[in-house]
This record gives C-alpha cells, sequence and structure tokens, in this order.
C-alpha cells in the first residue's frame, strides 16, 4: 500500500489531497472512531465513541451517549422503523453534524443521525458508525499492526 499524504483541511483550502482520522481497537479488539456530534435543533454538542458498524444502514446514537450528551430525548419527533437482528426498533432521525479530528485534520459530515430512547433495546449499547458516513471514506482496517483509519481521498 503507498502512503498517503496526509494534509489538514483548512477553510480556504478548496481540493485538500487526503484527511485521515485514528480510529482504534478496544481490548476486545472492537473498532471504534470518536467524534463530536452536533445537534443543532436541540442544541446538543459533545464527544461520542462510535463502533464502526459496516452492516448498519446508517449512524446511530444509542441511548448512553444521549444521555452523557443531556440529549432532551422527549424532544425527538420523527420515527424511523428499523429492522435488526434483535427485531424491529423505532429510532428518531435528527439533522446532525459528526465532526472527526484528529490533530489538525478534520472531517465534517452531515447526516440524518437516528437517535434511540432509553428503555429501548439498544439500551446499554455502543453507538454505531454506520454506512452512511462509512461510504464517504476509506476505511483502513488493520488488527494485526494496530492501525485503524479513516480517510478521504
Amino acid at each position: 500500500m503507498a502512503a498517503s499524504t496526509r494534509h489538514a483541511i483548512h477553510e480556504h483550502q478548496t481540493a485538500p489531497v487526503d484527511t485521515v482520522i485514528d480510529g482504534y481497537f478496544s481490548a476486545e479488539g472492537v473498532p471504534y472512531v470518536s467524534a463530536e456530534v452536533f445537534l443543532p435543533r436541540l442544541g446538543v454538542m459533545g464527544e461520542v465513541p462510535f463502533l464502526i458498524d459496516t452492516g448498519a444502514v446508517a449512524t446511530a446514537l444509542h441511548p448512553d451517549a444521549g444521555r452523557e450528551l443531556a440529549c432532551p430525548f422527549d424532544r425527538l419527533v420523527l420515527p424511523r422503523e428499523f429492522e435488526g437482528v434483535g427485531g424491529s426498533h423505532i429510532y428518531y432521525r435528527e439533522l446532525a453534524v459528526v465532526r472527526f479530528s484528529d490533530g489538525d485534520e478534520i472531517l465534517s459530515v452531515s447526516i440524518e443521525l437516528s437517535i434511540a430512547k432509553p428503555g429501548s433495546p439498544s439500551d446499554g449499547l455502543d453507538s454505531l458508525l454506520g454506512r452512511d458516513i462509512l461510504n464517504r471514506v476509506r476505511l483502513e482496517y488493520d488488527f494485526p499492526q494496530e492501525r485503524l483509519e479513516l480517510a478521504t481521498s
């Protein structure tokens, strides 16, 4: 694999060569990446660790992370039903900006985030980074070398 040149995205820069965001593996080998989540309508912002899930159609904020962000769950109004391994589950759609940062490297993505309310089957589960974001980046996954990167190119 060729080495990539890493450049920071600056507001005045029109065509960045490559942005690389480092993820990490848990002690059990589970792949994660942390990102800042901003929910403009709700006035909520904070850091969330996301489990990288190539099987998830959409990025999902689960109740534990929502509580950490002080998300006003009672203000979620746009239900969406997802079918999964455990059956059918209700999430709520909310416009969000998900911002990944690794030193000078920045990648911001606007999405419709799926949020689960407390008391749902996803209580106690990690939030998921799904294909709505993963399909916009290149995922470099090398567990033996302990290297996990999200990159644009």
